[in-house]
């Protein structure tokens, strides 16, 4: 069994985000007011998520939290949608109690590797083009991971498996064609964004 805090952590990240409802439905619904004026959007944007996750210390030398990059190019296809394979980087600390029998341990996960992300173009009236991408990734088979620490080998294991098969996924608004590049917090996830056409 993992520990609440993994879970914490991870599932925010992982596709449920995709099934909020309100969220979506935020992003869709104009509440009977005029749709925004649409820009058009650029054919291809770089991308940049930088983890915002909680970070927590345990004790004096033991931490858990960590970082995450991902990193690359979106390219718009013939149907509409933005895909690319973009760069991973991540380094997960955890520091606690996990399992039946409530023993503490440290793990240390490192991971490296692409991920192949999937954009679809919605509208969004807080934009300021007037649209914002929902995007999906999901770890590339030869994405890798490296996990150690005095956690139990089960542990450990499960830690990895679901570090390299859990999709992710966030909306964010993106600028139009020449429109420079946007930056912001995510507001609904643990993330924030750097996004520009090129």
């Amino acid at each position: 069994m993992l520990s609440r805090w993994i879970l914490r952590l991870l599932l925010p990240l992982s596709i449920t985000v995709l099934t909020a409802g309100p969220v979506a439905s935020q992003s869709m619904a104009y509440s009977g007011a005029a749709a925004p004026p649409r820009v058009a959007l650029a054919s291809t944007y770089h991308l940049r998520l930088k983890s915002a996750w909680p970070q927590a210390t345990v004790g004096e030398a033991c931490r858990n939290g960590g970082d995450e990059v991902v990193e690359g190019v979106l390219q718009r296809g013939v149907d509409g949608v933005y895909r690319g394979s973009l760069d991973r980087r991540t380094l997960l600390l955890f520091c606690g109690a996990h399992g039946a029998s409530g023993e503490a341990c440290e793990l240390v996960l490192e991971g490296d590797g692409k991920v192949g992300m999937t954009g679809y173009v919605l509208p969004d009236e807080t934009s300021p083009s007037g649209s914002a991408l929902r995007l999906s990734w999901r770890p590339s088979p030869a994405h890798g991971a490296t996990v150690r620490g005095a956690c139990s080998a089960d542990f450990k294991r499960s830690i990895e498996e679901m570090y390299l098969s859990v999709t992710h996924g966030v909306e964010l608004a993106v600028p139009g064609m020449g429109e420079g590049k946007r930056t912001e917090r995510l507001e609904n996830y643990a993330w924030t964004a750097e996004v520009s056409a090129e």
